[in-house]
């Protein structure tokens, strides 16, 4: 079983929330949540793994009008 290195793999989905505070907005979700295999970038979220993105859509609490979610594998947008 290998070890996922989170910063030499590529994400499977870029959550980018357009907002002032949007940095703050996922810090936080990432460490209410505990996370795991995240990474915050400015106003993007990189998610890792598939656990990881279903825990952010049920558990983001916040306006999903501002919320865009890229699935990086299939190149295309989610609605969520």
């Amino acid at each position: 079983m290998s070890i996922l290195n989170v910063s030499s793999s590529e994400p499977l989905y870029i959550v980018i929330v357009r907002d002032p505070q949007a940095e703050i907005l996922l810090k936080s979700w990432v460490k209410e949540n505990r996370a795991e295999h995240t990474q915050v970038n400015g106003n993007r979220l990189l998610i890792f793994n598939q656990h990881s993105f279903t825990k952010f859509c049920i558990t983001w609490n916040h306006n999903w009008e501002i919320t865009t979610v890229w699935d990086t594998w299939n190149r295309r947008h989610i609605y969520v």
